[in-house]
């Protein structure tokens, strides 16, 4: 499919995606329920992770300033200086974040780095958040999934590279018996290429449990056997990561998630990378919210 043609049907994918409570419990997962979806609700987001070398403060202002209006909270950040876990900021700090990104008009919609204890769903409900991702022990996926459908707040199991225990997505879906649908994934393209899986078939393998995205183009690729090259991340649409044909297939699943922005490359500076990332999105979803 060349590009106007995949703008053209890319226009009538994504606007503002709605997070509310009511959903209905299934309609998140469910194939039959996601088809009867008009469009695709995909929110473009940042994770502050990208920004982990400055204080949460200054990474929601670099978020205003690359032109995006939602972030991911890491599971680990900075606050005057401290290196501290998000959930637990004090309620002082708690007060004083919601402050700082109303200010900036950006809005906080998801944390990372969870484990789904109780406590952390407690921080993700106070701070009015709709999803939550991180690497839960195996044996504890049935109960987090109670907790996520208890909080009718979403949770994503992520990925690291290989040999983290969510590398191989596959093994993850068949322990997912007996599981409320509220738990899903959030695939980190960039750590399946590390892993030498091709990130656009887990996109496709993954339909009906996408609850968030982390999307990432890379300058090369690992293959399963092969030598491990040196990866990092570059602008979207530059690199070797599908990101164009990810988004598409994204659009054609009807997907209702946040798709994140981690740029984990150019630590010091890399608002303008974020920036064009951003660009490079609305430029293939136009529709989507600015």
């Amino acid at each position: 499919m060349n590009r106007r043609n995949f703008l053209k049907l890319s226009s009538l994918g994504a606007g503002t995606i709605a997070f509310a409570n009511s959903l209905p419990l299934c309609s998140i997962f469910a194939k039959e329920n996601l088809s009867q979806s008009k469009k695709a609700d995909l929110k473009l987001t940042v994770q502050t992770w990208s920004f982990r070398l400055f204080d949460i403060d200054e990474g929601i202002r670099k978020t205003k300033q690359a032109g995006v209006k939602f972030v991911e909270i890491a599971g680990s950040i900075r606050i005057k200086g401290e290196n501290k876990r998000a959930v637990a900021m004090t309620a002082e700090e708690r007060k004083w974040f919601l402050a700082i990104a109303e200010e900036n008009q950006v809005q906080a919609i998801s944390v990372g780095g969870n484990k789904g204890t109780r406590q952390e769903f407690d921080f993700a409900a106070e701070l009015g958040l709709t999803v939550m991702q991180g690497e839960p022990d195996f044996e504890r996926l049935v109960e987090v999934s109670k907790l996520a459908e208890e909080y009718k707040i979403r949770f994503a199991l992520h990925n690291h590279a290989k040999p983290n225990r969510y590398w191989n997505y596959k093994e993850t879906l068949k322990r997912l018996d007996g599981c409320s649908p509220w738990l899903g994934f959030c695939p980190d393209t960039g750590h399946f290429a590390r892993s030498g899986i091709d990130p656009l078939t887990v996109v496709k393998d993954l339909k009906g449990r996408i609850v968030s995205i982390h999307l990432k183009d890379l300058n090369d690729v690992n293959t399963q056997d092969g030598e491990k090259k040196d990866l990092h991340d570059v602008i979207w649409g530059t690199g070797k990561g599908q990101v164009e044909a990810i988004i598409h297939e994204l659009v054609e699943q009807k997907v209702q998630a946040p798709i994140i922005i981690e740029y984990e490359y150019k630590w010091e500076d890399n608002v303008k990378e974020i920036t064009e990332c951003a660009k490079y999105f609305h430029n293939i979803v136009p529709d989507a919210a600015k």
